[in-house]
């Protein structure tokens, strides 16, 4: 199974051990200023240790000052950045696994809250999504900066590096130079599809001749910019000619829009007609990227010779193992990718890296070592949704009996909900990655049964933990009791189907994904927001991605209002910038206005036991990504009770 990706692969000189490479992705784990530190080392060897062909490491900077992307990147600008990048080397390399280093200037992406000074870029443009104004760069800071690519990709190399790799996507330097949309200069270095060349051929041929022909080369390029007058795939074609002619050993393929990430309603395979096109002009490797998440997908690719390398970025985030998993026939346990955005979520808080589906991610070094006095001693787990799963399977890793009670007749708590919105299949396969995970560890389920206390005292157990989520909230408004008043949850389920006049009350996850149902059957939409804007709190990415479909239906969107009753004919709210009052007519209505924790359960269970632990939305309401890390966290920590 997977022989296509499992067979070894070359770039240039250098041979790959497999067809599965991660691309480079910022983690915001290095030590501020560039420094390599242990967590940016574990980080990297839990996934050359999960068995991936090639490692293109986060973007890493060739200058100080305004070539800061991020406040704790790589570096690989001064001698002292060699030593730190061969401690990395070092330690991917015992696993067989090749490492390139990316090397990457923001360009007119970089941000003054980070570096300090004033962007540099190509031309005096912003970005249209916003950002400071670029100061443009002279001819001669123009030369300057290809020095600075050069001397990095020799630190490179003699920090022990497989090979290196150029970021000339995504809106950053190189790529400023490249595309007619970002450079409008009239000197050697624009103008002319030569002249916007000249920058990134310059580096190429220095970084060649300083490091040697067995150096191995790639280049990140955008098949297509969504940009007036940006790069198309003709155009892309063009570029990648030229590359090879200039003896870059591989192209990466990607694209560039707004926001360069799909969320988890995007197919898998997504960019194949683009690196298809690519590789049919070239003959050198090419690497592409294309949302995958499941080593079918990958094998897909590679048997439709799309790709000659296929990249597994936010894969690896969320199963470092996911090579591993897929090559040993046990792909079914790979915790796939949700495709949530919460890992770029944090990333935009300037916080470290985190993930969802797996809450280590970030935190390899803090997780190494888990203590394993458990004992065999019982731990209870009520509820078994993300957070009961996940306490239940690291309780188990460190020697606990743990014992799920689930009242549904399937594992996942609300999961078994979230994946019933539009293109949610992603939900189910997590889903049904817990839950063989948990039937490989030997965890026992009791499903269909509702924890009670009785129950739990039978198991003499050593710790509860009161995993048993949240209910949907029903503020104390008139009219909400009414037989046309129904919550998002009974729609996504199924419960009930609402026709006709539909008022969605709140913008939420739950609301948005609930309107988007509603919409596909045809209702007439008001979707109803107290706050500003619709999605309150969610990625910008996502909230687009799903609203992009509801707009189709022509809804009516008010932001801005709060719900004041709920009549037979339909709803009264206030708008609240003049507190005036209106009426929206309505045949049903729709709660998504959150959930709060199950009160009740947990004090019956906190006054029956000595050792409860309460976790996930039964402690604070929030995302998946929230509720595993807490349950996570907790259940590393508690420590037995002994007699």
């Amino acid at each position: 199974m997977f022989e296509r990706l499992k067979a070894p692969g070359t770039i240039g000189r250098l041979t790959l051990k497999n067809r599965v490479f991660m691309p480079a992705m910022g983690v915001f784990m290095a030590a501020p200023g560039g420094g390599v530190n242990d967590d940016i080392i574990a980080f990297y060897e839990a996934r050359a240790r999960g068995g991936v062909g090639l490692i293109i490491t986060e973007v890493t900077r060739v200058d100080g000052d305004a070539g800061a992307g991020e406040p704790c990147q790589l570096a690989a600008y001064r001698p002292s950045d060699v030593i730190g990048l061969q401690r990395i080397v070092d330690t991917v390399h015992k696993y067989d696994t090749k490492i390139f280093v990316q090397l990457q200037h923001p360009g007119r992406e970089a941000s003054v809250m980070i570096t300090g000074v004033q962007p540099v870029a190509p031309s005096a443009v912003a970005n249209p999504a916003g950002g400071e104004m670029p100061r443009a760069l002279s001819t001669e800071e123009c030369q300057e900066h290809v020095e600075k690519f050069i001397k990095a990709g020799i630190f490179v190399k003699m920090s022990g590096a497989d090979g290196v790799e150029l970021h000339g996507a995504h809106g950053y330097l190189i790529n400023e130079f490249l595309s007619p949309a970002m450079n409008f200069r009239t000197d050697q270095y624009g103008g002319s599809f030569e002249n916007r060349m000249r920058f990134v051929i310059e580096i190429i041929q220095g970084i060649r001749q300083a490091c040697g022909a067995s150096f191995p080369i790639s280049v990140r390029i955008n098949a297509e910019e969504m940009l007036a007058g940006g790069i198309d795939l003709t155009e892309a074609k063009k570029i990648a000619v030229v590359l090879e002619a200039a003896g870059v050993d591989a192209i990466n393929v990607s694209t560039y829009s707004i926001e360069c990430i799909e969320p988890g309603t995007f197919p898998q395979g997504n960019k194949k007609r683009l690196s298809l096109a690519i590789k049919a002009v070239v003959q050198i490797p090419v690497l592409g990227v294309s949302n995958i998440k499941d080593p079918a997908a990958a094998e897909a690719l590679l048997a439709a010779a799309a790709v000659d390398f296929v990249g597994v970025g936010r894969g690896h985030l969320a199963d470092p193992n996911w090579v591993n998993k897929a090559f040993s026939g046990r792909a079914e346990e790979i915790r796939q990718c949700i495709g949530c955005l919460g890992c770029f979520a944090e990333i935009v808080k300037l916080h470290r890296i985190k993930c969802a589906v797996n809450p280590i991610t970030g935190r390899e070094r803090e997780y190494a070592q888990p203590e394993r006095n458990g004992g065999g001693r019982v731990a209870a787990i009520v509820g078994g949704g993300p957070a009961g799963i996940e306490a239940a399977l690291t309780l188990k890793e460190r020697g606990f009996e743990p014992v799920i009670f689930e009242a549904g007749d399937r594992l996942g708590g609300t999961l078994n909900t979230a994946d019933k919105g539009y293109g949610k299949t992603m939900i189910t396969a997590y889903t049904d990655s817990l839950i063989t995970q948990v039937q490989k560890a030997g965890i026992k389920v009791r499903l269909g049964e509702e924890a009670s206390v009785d129950k739990v005292k039978v198991l003499a157990p050593d710790w509860v933990f009161i995993a048993c989520g949240a209910e949907p909230l029903i503020p104390a408004i008139e009219g909400l009791d009414g037989e046309q008043v129904v919550t998002a949850e009974e729609v996504l389920l199924g419960r009930v189907s609402p026709t006709g006049k539909v008022a969605v009350i709140g913008s939420g996850m739950t609301g948005l994904e609930t309107a988007e149902v509603l919409a596909a059957r045809g209702c007439q939409l008001t979707l109803v927001e107290m706050l500003p804007e619709v999605g309150p709190g969610m990625y910008p990415t996502v909230v687009a991605d799903v609203m992009g479909r509801i707009i189709e239906s022509k809804p009516e969107i008010l932001t801005g209002h709060q719900l004041l009753k709920a009549t037979a004919a339909g709803i009264e709210l206030r708008r609240m910038a003049d507190q005036q009052i209106i009426t929206v007519a309505s045949d049903w209505i729709v709660l998504a206005l959150g959930v709060r924790p199950r009160q009740a359960v947990i004090e019956r269970f906190k006054n029956a036991f000595e050792h409860v632990c309460i976790i996930g939305d039964a402690r604070s309401c929030g995302r998946i990504l929230e509720a595993t890390q807490d349950a996570h966290g907790k259940a590393s920590v508690v420590a037995p009770s002994w007699d």
